[in-house]
């Protein structure tokens, strides 16, 4: 009877792969039902980023331009363009820094002349073309070049709701996470021209690009550094040019105080400490909460270059591990990140799942773990976690916190490979055709 066994395991470990992959079609198919009717039902843009978005670029086509950082200005403008409407507190603010405003107000203008509904549709499709360039790279990264492989991935991005979020509010925050990738992919073929192209990208969030920033230093990437810093230089020049030599002062200046203006995005919603911080103590306690909230950031930063220095980075063939400890540490600490903004997570939990696997470690329940990262967001987003009893079971909390600890505690490497459970070879290609099979079949108990 025994070699009926591993026959019975690959019927189990079919249907296993078949159920996880239906669940999250399923998943997909209903945020993209959710995502249409949000295009399709009119005024319902009026109540998103995008519009946040349109009162920057509507500053510069019609000014003030000198208002574009100006909580007053920003006001009358927003206000003007949702029609006598308004969010929650009068406003909600644009933040993104000067140049992000400047290259994408051609979107505005076409706001102006088609309608807001018709420019979020062309920005969303904008979206969508970034979200496939994104798809295909974190496929590239993991290996999988079978259409099974490609099915698990691409079904599991589609089927992750920070991912609808960026797409329902026009957010950018699937091109930031294509950005954060790209700037791995960039330093690890030596490419600095486009490895700079991308950290500029990333720079429309500041505060992603310390930590990336840090990561490249530790690798010694000079040269990738030193032309980023050039596109910087010149991208301010002519945005000083375009919009007035002190527009980058007052977005300095006043960037604290517009930071505060969330109309109905508190600080309650963040992914991130700040987040946990301010469901537990509340929107009262803001003032200690954001000064926290900001030592945490530095104190990550910190942890971050020591273990760089400590784990000899710069001398490792494989710095996945590394750039995926960098992201998480970023994500997690960071002072300003929305659930659209989680996005960003699927580049660690990808580089660091494949790190895993190249180094012959157990690498199988971390994939499982990860590909069950859309089931698990979709069910925490059932309970309210905002405050009562269920403030400290945050779940999706809890996931980015676990996830951050195991990529820090267990950092495989080529020369820590673990000996095979088995006496055969490892072929890293056989491994990689097991994504489709393995998964489930750890989901199955085998």
């Amino acid at each position: 009877m025994r070699p009926l066994y591993p026959a019975l395991n690959a019927r189990r470990r079919s249907i296993c792969q078949r159920a996880l992959i239906a669940v999250n079609v399923g998943l997909a198919i209903g945020f993209a039902f959710a995502g249409l009717r949000n295009l399709a039902t009119p005024g319902a843009v009026i109540a998103s980023d995008f519009t946040v978005f349109w009162t920057g670029w509507s500053l510069i086509l019609h000014g003030p331009v000198s208002g574009l950082y100006d909580e007053a200005a920003q006001r009358v403008t927003q206000q003007g363009l949702m029609g006598g409407r308004y969010f929650e507190g009068g406003l909600m603010s644009f933040l993104n820094p000067p140049h992000a405003a400047l290259v994408s107000v051609p979107v505005g203008w076409l706001a102006d002349h088609v309608g807001e509904q018709a420019a979020f549709v062309i920005w969303t499709g904008a979206n969508l073309a970034v979200l496939s360039m994104f798809v295909r790279s974190l496929c590239d990264e993991w290996g999988a070049t079978a259409r099974q492989h490609q099915w698990m991935l691409t079904s599991a991005l589609l089927a992750f709701y920070p991912v609808f979020c960026a797409l329902k509010n026009g957010q950018t925050s699937i091109l930031l996470a294509l950005a954060v990738l790209g700037v791995y992919r960039a330093a690890k073929a030596s490419h600095p021209w486009t490895g700079g192209a991308w950290l500029l990208i990333l720079s429309i969030k500041p505060q992603l690009v310390p930590m990336v920033v840090l990561y490249l230093a530790a690798r010694r990437c000079w040269r990738l550094l030193s032309y980023a810093s050039g596109m910087l230089i010149v991208t301010v020049a002519i945005t000083a040019l375009a919009l007035g030599p002190m527009i980058w002062l007052d977005y300095l200046r006043q960037i604290g105080t517009l930071e505060h203006f969330w109309g109905t995005g508190t600080p309650v919603y963040m992914l991130n400490i700040r987040g946990s911080l301010t469901r537990m103590i509340g929107l009262g306690g803001h003032v200690g909460i954001d000064a926290v909230s900001y030592e945490v950031w530095l104190v990550a930063m910190v942890l971050v270059g020591m273990v760089f220095v400590r784990r000899r980075i710069d001398e490792r063939d494989d710095a996945r591990p590394a750039y995926a400890f960098a992201i998480a540490m970023a994500l997690l600490s960071n002072p300003h990140l929305f659930i659209h903004d989680a996005v960003i997570w699927t580049v660690p939990l990808v580089l660091y799942a494949a790190a895993m696997r190249d180094a012959e470690r157990e690498w199988r329940p971390f994939v499982q773990f990860a590909l069950l990262w859309p089931v698990l967001f979709a069910a925490a987003g059932v309970l309210d976690v905002n405050s009562g009893r269920l403030t400290w079971l945050d779940p999706q909390m809890w996931i980015l916190i676990a996830t951050t600890a195991i990529i820090g505690s267990r950092w495989p490497a080529a020369d820590e490979r673990e000996a095979p459970s088995d006496s055969s070879p490892i072929d890293p290609v056989v491994r990689v055709g097991e994504l489709s099979i393995a998964v489930p079949g750890v989901l199955g108990g085998v």
